[in-house]
């Protein structure tokens, strides 16, 4: 099994994994050894010593430099502070990837490095409104991230969806979140942080009071044309500053929504089993006909969406609370909705893909892959990625869809 197949926050080293790489590490260096004339056992056992040394000194020089630059948001006094911790945030994040190219860790830096910067942001928004005005109402409140953000899948892309739930209703209160989001917004847009489809608690439809909330999901679910696939999306929201309580209860409350309308969740999920194939007729890459693109592979529109969209909602079915897409994968297998081997080719697709979007640093849906351009691993690795999706679709129509 994969290292990556491992439990959240378990030892590396007691996995079975690790036992067997370090196994292998071992016998080759043993069978190396053995052909060596005398002398040149020790020099290589220093240069290994030496490599190891080289790579323990980056991750200690790493683990110094990038916490202590999240801490500096934490005191920073204006924007433009923000902007240069956050370009050194961005250069350390990268440099990590470059040596590493580790697409978990990645995201992970990322992901931090975005919520410090929010909440950065939300202090010095914060602070200006308590010289200018509303004043805060004593109510509470949390920030949420949605969308590639809520998942910790948005890179280095600057892609922030983000609304805000509080509590209370009276109309001093509303003020105050009114101005909160949209000082706040302005802070977050100088920092590149922006939500392309216009997922903000600056409109309306993304900020309010949990009565607030009820009623928007409520009338859009009972007035809407059945498809469920933006409350299903809201199972990735993720609080970031506030309230952690309130954050829960709003997942409460769109997770029971969904419960209550399942003949709609069964009828989106079908659709989302059913988003098209990466593949054509004949097995080859679906490349685009016309445009900027053409020629190339939409890895977006046939491999990283219909994978999140799918992962996500055999999650929701299976009441997973985990909100990103390899810990979902993790608790779908660790709770029996999918056997080893589907996970593990997933994870490695979640691999395949992420390193493409970390290196192009983009939104999912303007990643494309000249295909012409890969190697015959990259292309083997790449299509086996795509085969996955489709096996888990065709899971995801059985045992969602297939149920009476």
């Amino acid at each position: 099994m994969p290292l990556f197949l491992a439990v959240k926050n378990d030892d590396v080293l007691s996995r079975r994994g690790t036992a067997e790489f370090l196994d292998g590490i071992r016998r080759d260096l043993f069978a190396r050894l053995k052909n060596l004339p005398p002398g040149d056992e020790c020099r290589l056992l220093k240069g290994v010593t030496e490599t190891l040394d080289m790579e323990l000194a980056f991750e200690d020089a790493f683990n110094l430099a990038f916490p202590r630059l999240l801490a500096e948001t934490e005191t920073a006094t204006d924007v433009n502070s923000l902007i240069e911790l956050q370009r050194q945030l961005a250069e350390k994040a990268a440099e990590y990837f470059r040596q590493r190219g580790s697409v978990p860790a990645f995201d992970i830096l990322c992901t931090t490095m975005t919520d410090y910067l929010t909440r950065g942001a939300l202090q010095l928004a914060c602070r200006w409104m308590d010289e200018h005005g509303p004043t805060a109402p004593a109510v509470g409140w949390a920030w949420l991230a949605l969308g590639a953000l809520g998942r910790g899948e948005a890179g280095l892309s600057g892609a922030a969806d983000f609304a805000v739930i509080h509590d209370g209703d009276a109309s001093e209160e509303t003020s105050f979140f009114v101005g909160l989001a949209g000082r706040a917004a302005g802070i977050l847009e100088r920092l590149g942080l922006a939500s392309p489809g216009g997922v903000t608690p600056v409109g309306a439809a993304w900020r309010g009071s949990m009565t607030d909330w009820r009623k928007r999901i409520t009338s859009r679910v009972t007035e809407g044309d059945g498809d469920l696939g933006w409350l299903i999306g809201l199972t990735d929201l993720r609080c970031v500053a506030g309230d952690s309580a309130l954050a829960e209860g709003m997942n409460n409350l769109v997770r029971s929504m969904l419960a209550f309308h399942r003949d709609q969740f069964r009828e989106t999920a079908r659709h989302i089993s059913m988003m098209p194939s990466g593949f054509d007729f004949f097995g080859r890459f679906r490349t685009e006909r016309i445009g900027e693109s053409r020629g190339m592979f939409n890895l977006g529109y046939y491999g990283i969406s219909p994978l999140v969209a799918n992962v996500r909602v055999l999650a929701v079915h299976a009441e997973i609370p985990e909100t990103g897409t390899i810990e979902r994968i993790r608790a779908l297998l660790r709770k029996g909705h999918m056997d080893v081997e589907l996970a593990e080719r997933l994870l490695r697709a979640c691999h395949c893909f992420g390193r493409k979007r970390a290196a192009m640093g983009g939104e999912a849906s303007g990643i494309y892959v000249d295909t012409a351009g890969l190697t015959e691993q990259e292309e083997d690795e790449l299509k086996a990625g795509i085969d996955a999706v489709g096996t888990l679709q065709r899971l995801v129509y059985t045992t969602i869809t297939g149920q009476g």
